[in-house]
């Protein structure tokens, strides 16, 4: 019992750090916000998120949670894409071609964005973002709440969802929580879709969303 509970209070001190490591990260995204040098504000944005993927790599780490990097498990990667692609139909392209899009206003099309916009999402943001919420805050809260496990999961995706109200608006809060507990209960009860099919999933909807502004906004 008493190593439980010291097991228990190690896992909340790191949880508590982390946290607090994460949200001084993620507001440094405000000055980045100003800088009007493309390159050098991609460039940042990439240290940024690859500084909060570090932070819950090594709270992972320290708590004994296992990330579930199954390369071979094809499953992952099918359950990922057709939650994005279901998620963009009625999310994005759905709503853009009735002439009310939600994803955002037009952006120029220049194959330079859009390559970069493959690569940031599908290497940085789906990753950093998955290995954060869907695997150290949901993983770390379902061990808080075991009897009523899915209690973590929802905690998880609320989190995911507070944590985007630095873009400033609370539609964005609603619909990245309500996109938490997607994938979250996915992730609970798919027993096959691991972090690599989340990120893939994640960089997946991210990136078709750029798509939409470009082609059809």
């Amino acid at each position: 019992m008493y190593k439980i509970l010291v097991n228990m209070k190690k896992k909340i001190i790191v949880l508590v750090i982390a946290t607090l490591l994460i949200l001084g990260i993620t507001f440094l995204s405000w000055p980045i916000s100003t800088i009007t040098n493309p390159i050098v504000k991609r460039l940042l944005g990439i240290l940024l998120n690859l500084s909060n993927g570090a932070v819950a790599f090594i709270a992972i780490k320290l708590t004994g949670i296992e990330i579930g990097i199954e390369l071979k498990n094809y499953w992952q990667f099918i359950f990922g894409a057709t939650i994005a692609l279901s998620v963009s139909l009625f999310a994005a392209f759905i709503p853009a071609f009735a002439g009310h899009p939600i994803v955002g206003n037009h952006q120029d099309f220049e194959i330079g964005t859009l390559l970069y916009a493959l690569f940031f999402y599908f290497l940085i943001i789906g990753p950093v973002e998955e290995l954060i919420f869907r695997v150290y805050y949901q993983e770390t809260f379902i061990g808080f709440f075991k009897k009523h496990s899915w209690i973590g999961v929802i905690i998880a995706a609320a989190m995911f969802g507070i944590w985007h109200l630095i873009n400033g608006s609370l539609f964005q809060v609603l619909f990245t929580f309500g996109f938490g507990l997607l994938f979250g209960f996915a992730k609970y009860f798919l027993k096959k879709f691991k972090y690599l099919g989340l990120s893939f999933g994640h960089g997946l909807y991210d990136f078709l969303n750029v798509i939409v502004r470009m082609f059809i906004v």
